[in-house]
């Protein structure tokens, strides 16, 4: 075998062999076809994707000397030859990272004048052009701008946003994209089947997987796998990258949505004690958790290439997974990875569409306010003699219901309700209800007071506590609501979510909720919900409880956030002697 590497034996070298840029060399043949060619252009996109490739086939291609009608660069002819083998003196390649000074681009300056030693043009390849200087790229700018009739430039970079605009206004430019997963698995299997490796189809799709679209970077691990001189299975791939198995990802997923932190913490160790990176560890949950937002959105089938069961297992979970814990989630696991972001570059661009969509989808839904009965029925108030009763049409004597089972969007109290329903003192109950209410609107309900909202703001902590102790799911939904207004009618509850305020509305939830306020307040409550803007609830002025002063402490912050604490009672200081 060959010292050579893989990648640069398999490299490509013809438009035929280019994979995962169609667009790009359809437009470089047509331009050859009509001897339309630029005198500069850009090659940007991700490492790994042809850039260089490309520029050495399209050096090849401008200066073949095959015969009309035959399918430019020929790779027979004796310019194709020497430039394959790295012998032509008129295509020069500079490294921009080991040349970046004025110097070099002056010398460039002063050797681009000369003639082509053979060839029709001369063509200069600037790799990772992003890292010349600003000299640099100054006294480059006036030979790009009007370059000799005999010169072509082909500037590459990764990076195209540290170009100057000056420089990226006088290329064509051109964008590689990462290689579709398909394509880089059916090169490897055609690599190793030239080459005589053996090699597990899922193995392959692994190794594909692990480029993240980089075709060098694929190639680059089969090359070491295929090394050992072993046939390249998954347990093997699996090993040399250091990556869980997908079922442990899954199954640390599905710890998660069981709540069960003991789990997950045994699924993270069993991983690590059977090899895996931690740090690969945590690209793939990311990595599974940005499949279940894909699966929530409808993107699956077009974004996830993926075996159907691994699909199926996603959608599954999925369902379980409420949108705006999922997006909690991600930010979560993503903060806490070192040099976060780098694995999906795409992952905060689209964490913040999926927060401005859920957030602009509850300001324009706001949900109706949601109402409960109080937790304790109110002491009996003696109706005046005089009051009308106020009966419900169509139910002369309805039986009592229970508060859990009470109308959401009944915002009048169990005990009125019933009182409302009998006759009063003195009457007959079979007195005309429609001449009653002809004759007098209907009794007020017994005035309450009105708790203080400044109070119930400092004191929510307390509620939240005692709604844990009954309902942990019902508590974390509760984390991100307040209470916003207090009057007459009752307590309004304010939520950034519509998903949580609807959740939070259900009557058996409402009646958890009113009890621990209850218990708050000395006495029964009536609460609303409704959806607010984050903006908004700002703006309200509320004084902060102890506990929430010293959740704002940074070394308190970040224990909470990163080490997973909870603060369990906060004492103020003892006062000096």
């Amino acid at each position: 075998m060959s010292a050579q590497a893989i990648y640069r034996r398999w490299r490509p070298q013809s438009f035929e062999d280019v994979i995962g840029q169609d667009h790009i060399v359809q437009t470089l043949r047509n331009a050859l076809r009509g001897d339309r060619l630029a005198h500069a252009y850009l090659f940007t996109g991700p490492r790994g994707t042809g850039k260089t490739s490309v520029a050495r086939i399209l050096a090849k291609a401008v200066n073949c000397v095959a015969e009309a009608g035959v399918e430019r660069p020929c790779n027979a002819c004796g310019v194709c030859r020497s430039m394959t083998e790295g012998r032509a003196l008129d295509l020069i390649e500079i490294d921009a990272a080991s040349n970046t000074g004025v110097d070099d681009v002056r010398d460039l300056r002063e050797k681009i004048g000369f003639s082509p030693n053979e060839a029709r043009y001369k063509v200069y390849i600037i790799d990772e052009v992003h890292m010349l200087s600003s000299a640099a790229f100054n006294a480059l700018l006036k030979t790009l701008e009007e370059p000799p009739p005999h010169a072509i430039f082909v500037l590459a970079t990764t990076e195209p946003h540290k170009i100057p605009d000056t420089i990226l206004s006088r290329c064509q430019r051109h964008d590689f994209r990462r290689v579709d997963l398909a394509a880089v698995t059916q090169k490897l299997a055609r690599i190793c089947a030239a080459e005589g490796a053996e090699a597990d189809p899922e193995a392959l799709e692994l190794i594909a997987r692990s480029g993240t679209g980089s075709i060098r970077d694929a190639e680059s691990l089969l090359d070491q796998l295929a090394g050992a001189g072993l046939p390249i299975s998954v347990e093997a791939v699996r090993e040399a990258l250091g990556t869980p198995a997908d079922e442990a990802v899954a199954d640390l997923v599905d710890a998660l949505l069981a709540q069960d932190a003991a789990a997950g913490l045994a699924l993270i160790n069993a991983a690590l004690d059977r090899g895996a990176n931690p740090r690969q560890l945590q690209d793939r949950l990311l990595e599974h958790l940005r499949g279940l937002l894909l699966v929530q959105t409808g993107l699956d089938q077009d974004l996830l290439q993926l075996p159907e069961e691994r699909l199926a297992r996603l959608r599954e979970q999925a369902a379980l997974l409420p949108m705006p814990l999922l997006v909690q989630a991600i930010h979560r696991f993503n903060e806490a990875r070192p040099g976060a972001n780098r694995a999906l570059p795409s992952l905060p661009l689209e964490l913040a569409l999926v927060e401005t969509a859920l957030a602009m989808g509850a300001a324009a839904a706001p949900v109706e306010p949601q109402t409960v009965a109080p937790a304790q029925p109110t002491p009996s108030v003696p109706t005046p003699a005089n009051a009308p009763a106020r009966p419900e049409p169509g139910d002369a004597a309805p039986a009592k219901r229970p508060a859990a089972q009470a109308d959401p969007l009944d915002a009048t109290p169990t005990g009125a309700s019933k009182r409302g329903l009998e006759a009063p003192a003195g009457r007959d109950a079979a007195g005309d209800p429609a001449d009653a209410d002809s004759r007098a609107p209907a009794p007020p309900p017994a005035a309450t007071q009105v708790p203080d909202l400044a109070n119930l703001a400092a004191r929510w902590p307390e509620v939240l506590r005692a709604v844990e102790l009954r309902d942990r799911n019902l508590a974390a939904l509760l984390k991100d609501s307040r209470p916003i207004a207090s009057d007459a009618k009752g307590i309004t509850l304010g939520f950034f979510y519509e998903f949580h305020c609807r959740r939070a509305s259900q009557p058996e939830k409402m009646q958890l909720i009113a009890e621990a306020m209850a218990a708050l307040v000395g006495g029964p409550v009536t609460l609303r919900c409704t959806v607010v803007s984050e903006s908004k609830a700002e703006a309200e002025r509320r004084p902060r409880s102890k506990r929430d002063q010293a959740a704002q402490d940074p070394v308190v912050k970040h224990a909470l956030d990163k080490l997973g604490a909870r603060i369990a009672g906060v004492q103020d200081p003892e006062p000096e002697d």
